[in-house]
């Protein structure tokens, strides 16, 4: 006869789940690192543990909101801020466009030295 059979575990099996749970546990607890990991649990070592891990994120949490809370401006500083970045766009530009030609003057140079050198 199979559960499936009879419809259920019957009193029996419920009372030998509960006396091979109470065995597995206290097994568990009878283990040597179970009860050095409960000490530390209980200990003062874990709570201080704790309390600084929770400050330090509650600290990167701050850190975070802050760093990402939108700005608070007049419309004025928009405006400027706008314009500043298009100028630095163009800046940025502009110096791509003369490094670009700083190379081939360099490469120009170069092969000005090779033929002098040659001669």
């Amino acid at each position: 006869m199979c559960v499936a059979d009879t419809g259920g575990f019957g009193v029996t099996d419920d009372r030998n789940i509960k006396r091979s749970s109470a065995e597995i546990i206290a097994e568990l607890l009878s283990d040597e690192r179970v009860k050095r990991g409960l000490e530390y649990l209980q200990g003062d070592d874990f709570k201080v543990n704790r309390e600084r891990v929770r400050k330090e994120a509650s600290k990167r949490l701050q850190d975070i909101r802050k760093r990402y809370r939108p700005r608070r401006r007049t419309p004025e500083t928009a405006a400027r801020e706008r314009e500043l970045t298009l100028r630095l766009a163009e800046v940025e530009a502009e110096a791509a466009e003369l490094r670009l030609l700083l190379s081939d003057l360099l490469e120009e140079e170069e092969k000005l030295r090779t033929a002098l050198e040659e001669l």
